[in-house]
């Protein structure tokens, strides 16, 4: 059925009984990028959660480190420590350097993940991609 002689629009039914709404294809169309970008946020804000908790387990990490440094520094400040005292603090050290990156590493990743979720709901609405010409 068309809507006007001037907009060869068809109406396509929601579901199979016809008893439903009645939409467009273009309204379809509209539907299911509304759709894809919803999924899409809903990745984002997954992600940010997911950034969260690593953010979180490696606070703890690090600070557990933190405690095993010094004692390891303790360790080897005393007259008489030998080369065992001397590998943990190599080992402490190492540990923490290794978490302090995997910390910067998260942080990095939680800044696009922001910037990337505020340009997502600033940016334009899959509508105006398509009239822009972006896509």
């Amino acid at each position: 059925m068309l809507i006007s002689p001037e907009y060869p629009t068809k109406v396509i039914f929601v579901n199979a009984s016809g008893r439903g709404p009645q939409i467009t294809a273009e309204e379809a169309a509209e539907l299911e990028r509304a759709r894809e970008r919803m999924l899409a946020r809903h990745k984002l804000i997954e992600g940010m959660i997911r950034n969260n908790e690593l953010q979180l387990k490696n606070e703890s990490a690090r600070g557990g480190a933190e405690i095993e440094l010094e004692c390891a520094r303790r360790d080897v400040a005393k007259g008489d420590a030998g080369a065992a005292a001397q590998a943990a603090l190599e080992r402490a050290t190492a540990r923490l350097q290794a978490l302090q990156g995997e910390h910067r590493r998260l942080v990095a990743e939680r800044e696009w993940l922001n910037a990337s979720l505020l340009e997502f709901e600033n940016g334009p609405s899959a509508d105006e991609h398509q009239r822009s010409g972006h896509s």
